[in-house]
Order: structure tokens, then sequence, then C-alpha cells
């Protein structure tokens, strides 16, 4: 075992992982105790979701996050270990959107409103619940096209500029939205520029976000489950015509959804019976 452990400890030392703006990356390790030391942030390692002896790390990579090399600490009773990753850039495409002006430019009686939201919201995904509801691979909250991919590089009204933090269905008439996994309603209601809002948290720093619905079938406090009716998608808040967003918040940092869901996913697969298994996603 202490062999194993010593390959283990090398080949995470050596090889190390990439990562890529805008995305997550999760490290895979050999024990489900400590933390990772970021330059920024601690993370708490994780059970492995299938490998309850083995230990994961999600790390989310901001979309300005600088680009090169960094070392991440594992810290765990008894080990330190080095993890070298690299950052790299992905191209994102760029879009030229048109909405409402005062979605641009808010009138002066709006701004309490949007910063109270924006507020709320980070004190949202600022909070680690210590309990796993994840306890199966997550689903798309809607079968559809995808009109507007993740990280889009975004003009508005030729002035404002932004970045997509989600990914956008195509929803032209009131569909019904579920849940992409089980968790509790923490934010049901309608804001500024996301109208119609639904934010479920999953546990472990994983929050999945729903926005731009018609109407809210659930509330603050409920349990949902995996597939449940949780809304109906609409044309409300900041938008250029009816569609979900859909989005997915780790350790209060923005992260591809579908890239995110992919990974986790992964992670239920049956593993290999060799030294194979062993990972950076």
């Amino acid at each position: 075992m202490r062999h194993l452990f010593a390959l283990w400890i090398g080949f995470l030392s050596l090889w190390g992982g990439e990562g890529y703006n805008g995305k997550s990356l999760i490290i895979t390790l050999p024990s489900p105790s400590g933390m990772v030391i970021t330059q920024d942030r601690n993370i708490s390692v994780l059970s492995h979701p299938s490998i309850p002896q083995q230990g994961i790390v999600i790390l989310p990579i901001d979309y300005y996050s600088p680009l090169g090399d960094m070392n991440l600490t594992w810290s765990a009773p008894g080990k330190t270990l080095s993890i070298p990753i690299t950052i790299q850039s992905v191209t994102y495409p760029t879009e030229i959107l048109s909405v409402d002006p005062s979605k641009v430019t808010p009138p002066p009686e709006a701004l309490e409103r949007i910063e109270r939201e924006s507020t709320r919201a980070k004190e949202i995904y600022a909070h680690f619940t210590p309990i796993r509801y994840w306890n199966k691979p997550f689903i798309q909250p809607l079968d559809s096209y995808i009109t507007s991919e993740y990280g889009s590089a975004r003009t508005y009204n030729g002035t404002l500029k932004s970045y997509h933090g989600g990914v956008d269905f195509r929803a032209r008439t009131p569909i019904p939205i579920i849940a992409t996994n089980n968790g509790i309603v923490v934010l049901a209601e309608d804001r500024y520029y996301a109208g119609g809002t639904i934010i479920i948290d999953h546990g472990e720093g994983i929050y999945s976000c729903y926005f731009h619905l018609s109407r809210c079938d659930v509330q603050v406090g409920d349990y949902v489950i995996q597939g449940q009716n949780i809304a109906l998608s609409g044309a409300t808040g900041r938008i250029t015509g009816p569609h979900l967003h859909f989005g997915m918040m780790v350790h209060g940092t923005q992260s591809d959804p579908l890239d995110l869901i992919s990974k986790l996913n992964a992670l239920f697969e049956t593993p290999k019976e060799n030294y194979a298994s062993i990972s950076v996603h």
C-alpha cells in the first residue's frame, strides 16, 4: 500500500494537469481528506462518488484567470503534495446583441435593486454546504438546441461588454424546466437582469442556476430531486428572445456547465482495476 501511495504521489507531482479558463479541473487524490491550497483559496477535498477511499477536488478556473503555470498544494494529515498545473486559453465565440436599453443602462431607481440582488447571489454562491445531495450523474435541464454557448464574448447595444456565464437553450414557448440533480432551492424570485430565477444548492460548493423563467414552481427551502419540474421557461430579464439560461457555480466561480457536468458524471463510471484509473481531469 505504501508503494502504491508513493507511485501516486510521484505521478501527480510529475504529471500535474491542464486547466482552461472558464472551466473546472477535477483532480483525483489517494485519500478523501485535507484540502488543496491555491493562490487565493483553500478547497476541501471531497469523497470520490464511486471510490470512497479516494478523494477529489473540484477546482474552478476563472474566465479571466492568468494563463501559465501554477502550483497547488494538497495538505492532509501526514501528507503534503505539490501538484503543478498549467492554465491554458480557450477560444470562445463572440456575439453582438440588442436588448432593451434599460437592461444596459438601468434607470437610477433600479440600481439599488441590482446591487441588492448581486450581493445576495454572491452570498449564496460563497456558502459551502458540507452535505452531498448530488448522488447520481447530472442531467440537462431541458432537451433543446443550444442557441448560445458558455463563454461567448458579448457586446450589448454596441457598448456593454461581458461574457456569457452559462448556456442558453432554445425555448420559444414555455417549456417545463427540470432540476439537473438533487438539491435544496436557495433562491426563487424575479431579478432585474436574470428575470425569473431559481438557484439550487447541490451541496459541497456546487450550485445550478436557471434564468429568464416565466414561472417558478418551487420555493426557497424545497428539496428537489433530479428530473423534477421546477419551472417554466420564459422571456424575462435581459433577453433577446425566450430561452433558458442554465449555469453552474463552483466555490463561488462560474464554470462551463456542460463541461462540468461531463467531468462530474465521468466520476460515476466504473473505474478500471489498474493504476491507469489515477487521473487529473
